[in-house]
């Protein structure tokens, strides 16, 4: 990435600014040159925690493994193609529905650990005028699990004004479709489909040689079948499908900090998010790290997030009153919860080589969400996720 006015090169390094705004942890997989052609593999591993409460079926939750390649080359003098490759194992159970109990309180009933699947997923991005505030992007992806497949195509650009403010605009189409395993045993839909229409606009400043501040906004508009067709939920004395709206508009609105503190040969991360949907769904999403670069060429990277969700309009862990709502969804996802979590990241580069690995610890509870929760969400998760990785880098 080049340097651009007066910015200095340590803050030229962690800005992009037509960057996307799906907010990114901690950038936790990311190798520390950016710039650089490399090619890199990771290994993740993710186990969720058992249910906390009453409960009935397994309370052995997901585990995933996963291995992603990338490659990241340089094309012609001013290209660049960024390509990835992901390969998930998953196994263990998943919420289905809640119960109410003798007093009241909810009973989580599991799918028991007959969960076992994989996805594979391929995504490429070339960009044109790489390494300059002018460029374009264009993405693809696809992904398919046994029930599963989504394609996506998508276009960025950056449009610099002056030396110290640059404008971005894209956009991003999906189509997804979903054929449930044991549709006849469990009465399930045998084939639908979705569609996921995305655009955003962003801003990016130079506030001076150490600093930028970016900010956009972004519209997904998603129709077609947006139930979970393995989800039951309890209304009254009936065990019923999970039933939501076939359309969902979220609007979301994003704030970005980069500084580099020279002397300390480190940079802060800063961003927030706020996001609104049709169903209710109202999200705030905290995120700080420290990029400390370390004698020997070492660099540790500490993050914090906080997430605040409050729930759909239509969920509930049961329903007492069949009548009283269209749409019936005691999703966990869709409740209100609030989310802490932590992660810290080692780095280190050997000539062309760098390792890294790092961990991460997700905490959430219904009782940490802004303003406290509606209702119980008793199948809310909360996991541990380590990884390690090794990039190569070409040039």
């Amino acid at each position: 990435m080049a340097t651009r006015g007066n910015l200095s090169p340590s803050l030229a390094a962690l800005m992009s600014a037509a960057a996307a705004l799906a907010p990114s942890a901690h950038a936790q997989t990311a190798p520390a040159a950016e710039s650089d052609s490399h090619v890199g593999y990771r290994y993740n591993d993710y186990s969720e925690d058992a249910v906390d409460g009453a409960a009935i079926g397994s309370p052995d939750r997901y585990r995933v493994y996963s291995q992603q390649f990338q490659l990241d080359t340089r094309v012609g003098n001013s290209g660049a193609l960024d390509v990835t490759a992901t390969h998930e194992v998953m196994s263990g159970s998943s919420p289905w529905y809640v119960l109410p109990g003798v007093d009241g309180r909810p009973i989580q009933v599991l799918s028991g650990a007959t969960i076992h699947d994989h996805r594979t997923a391929l995504s490429a991005a070339y960009t044109a005028d790489a390494g300059t505030s002018a460029s374009t992007t264009y993405s693809g992806s696809y992904s398919q699990e046994r029930d599963y497949r989504a394609t996506s195509a998508g276009i960025d650009r950056s449009f610099p004004l002056n030396a110290a403010l640059t404008l971005g605009a894209g956009g991003s189409f999906s189509h997804d479709i979903i054929q449930p395993t044991d549709y006849l045993l469990y009465d399930r839909v045998r084939h639908e489909e979705k569609n996921t229409a995305s655009v955003f606009g962003s801003a990016a400043w130079v506030l001076d040689k150490s600093s930028v501040l970016q900010t956009g906004v972004q519209l997904n508009v998603e129709s077609g079948y947006l139930s979970d067709p393995y989800k039951l939920v309890s209304v009254g004395d009936d065990i019923l499908a999970d039933t939501r709206p076939d359309s969902r508009v979220e609007a979301a609105w994003l704030l970005r900090y980069r500084r580099a503190f020279s002397d300390a040969n480190a940079s802060l991360h800063l961003d927030y998010r706020y996001a609104q949907d049709s169903w209710g769904v109202v999200s705030h999403t905290i995120d700080v790290g420290w990029y400390q670069s370390l004698p020997d060429a070492w660099q540790l990277i500490p993050a914090v997030r906080y997430y605040s969700q409050q729930q759909a309009r239509f969920y509930a862990p049961f329903f007492l009153d069949p009548g009283a709502h269209q749409f019936y969804s005691s999703d966990y996802r869709l409740g209100t919860f609030g989310a802490f979590s932590g992660s810290i990241n080692l780095r280190k580069r050997l000539g062309r080589w760098e390792l890294s690995t790092g961990i991460e610890r997700y905490h959430a509870t219904a009782d940490d969400a802004l303003g406290g929760a509606d209702a119980a969400v008793p199948g809310v998760v909360s996991y541990t996720r380590a990884f390690i990785g090794l990039d190569y880098f070409l040039d």
